[in-house]
């Protein structure tokens, strides 16, 4: 509870002071993956790594090299980052990480990665080139499909739903093995699912969007540009961080209707 207020109050902070606008904090690097984690803690990563923000994307620390972290995954009291060459795990919100191993899988350029929200032992990981593999153990793969050779994001939500953009756009599954394009969603770049209520969020060249329907339909939020990257607070829904295509860091604190 107390991280949650902290990054109320933060919010609160940068909205206050001799009645000037705040000054916007920006990003810079690939934007591959944005997480927020359960305490409130926001994880941004990039080539460069991982950069850790405690007050809800006001300030942040340094990349910290650990990898180039393509995807960023959270389960029980735990954060997976895998990527080009990596795949480490975190017990301590990204303080430090230790090599997971790939096991059996094909490859190790990994394009997505997703927790199973209900199930946190189960992993996804989408391998370049190849497709969608599962795991129970961190080190035994199964394939389930190779509709998703060729994407760039994976996202899981809850009752065993994936997600996937490519760069045909959005393709969701049941099951991970057969996969159904959304052929009216928005233009994609990152996704993130609220791991109670199912809502899908998109960010993309043309904003952010979210979804009641499983990508079916879609409703547009007033973010003020285009976004690299968006991420909702595991625990409530209309708490949202985006970071706009101008390296502009948001934050939601009512499900995007408005921003600061």
């Amino acid at each position: 509870m107390r991280r949650k207020a902290g990054w109320m109050l933060g919010a609160a902070l940068v909205l206050v002071g001799c009645g000037q606008a705040p000054q916007a904090q920006t990003l810079s690097g690939d934007f591959h993956a944005l997480r927020v984690l359960n305490s409130g803690t926001v994880m941004y990563g990039e080539h460069a790594g991982v950069r850790r923000s405690m007050d809800g994307g006001r300030t942040w620390d340094t990349a910290d090299g650990v990898g180039d972290a393509m995807a960023l995954g959270q389960g029980w009291e735990m954060t997976v980052l895998a990527g080009h060459e990596v795949l480490k795990v975190s017990r301590d919100e990204g303080r430090t990480w230790a090599d997971q191993g790939f096991g059996n899988l094909p490859g190790r350029d990994l394009h997505g990665f997703a927790v199973d929200p209900g199930r946190p032992e189960v992993w996804y990981a989408n391998v370049m080139g190849q497709g969608l593999f599962r795991t129970a153990d961190g080190q035994h793969w199964t394939q389930l499909s190779d509709a998703t050779a060729g994407a760039s994001v994976l996202a899981a939500g809850p009752q065993g739903l994936l997600y996937a953009l490519d760069a045909q756009g959005l393709l969701a599954s049941s099951d991970g093995g057969t996969w159904t394009r959304r052929l009216g969603a928005p233009r994609g770049l990152n996704l993130d699912v609220q791991p109670d209520s199912g809502m899908l969020f998109l960010a993309g060249p043309d904003g952010a969007f979210r979804s009641t329907d499983q990508g079916v339909t879609w409703m547009s939020l007033s973010l003020p540009e285009g976004a690299h990257l968006i991420a909702v607070h595991p625990q409530d829904g209309g708490r949202l961080i985006a970071i706009g295509l101008s390296g502009v860091v948001y934050h939601s604190s009512n499900g995007g209707e408005t921003w600061q």
